[in-house]
């Protein structure tokens, strides 16, 4: 009986880093509509809430996997995750994005294969991330842990902005000023 209890709070505590994921990303869309909540704009929310709650999910995501019955699970669970971020920011630019080199996008399909470096960064930065923090050195340093992911996530965060602003660079589309 007390084994059956700690698989069941190892496998609810895998849930927690994507579950920080969309939390964080349910306040950006708020804060978004709402532009201001109590005596907050939507910067100060985002900068206060929404990052630190995205820069902690890989190691949360580390420390559920170290507390796991289950590492193969563990590995799934931040895989998936990765997965899933990826196929969002695709999914997000690709809907968004309306206007590409100077003219109209004809189809979203048209903007798909720009999105994928920044998808892979992102994507493939929660995993990295996540397994920084995973390292052995950091079991028993459980924030250290934390930082350690937040810190590489963030550098992943960067990389994936870069590579945005590669992907679809802010073009000047008017006529040249003589």
């Amino acid at each position: 009986m007390v084994e059956a209890g700690r698989r069941s709070r190892s496998l609810a505590a895998l849930g927690v880093a994507p579950l920080l994921l969309l939390l964080g990303l349910a306040i950006w869309f708020v804060s978004d509509r709402l532009m201001t909540i109590g005596p907050f704009d939507r910067a100060q929310i985002q900068g206060l809430v929404v990052l630190p709650l995205l820069a902690i999910a890989p190691g949360a995501a580390a420390l559920a996997g170290l507390g796991s019955a289950s590492l193969g699970l563990a590995r799934l669970v931040v895989a998936g995750t990765s997965i899933a971020m990826g196929l969002f920011v695709v999914f997000g630019l690709a809907a968004s994005i309306t206007f590409l080199d100077c003219r109209p996008t004809t189809s979203p399909l048209e903007v798909v294969p720009r999105t994928l470096p920044t998808a892979f960064a992102l994507g493939v930065g929660f995993a990295i991330s996540a397994a920084a923090a995973w390292r052995p050195a950091l079991h028993a340093r459980r924030l250290a842990a934390v930082l350690v992911g937040a810190a590489v996530w963030v550098v992943a965060a960067a990389i994936g902005l870069f590579a945005l602003f590669v992907s679809f660079p802010p073009l000047s589309c008017g006529a040249p000023q003589a």
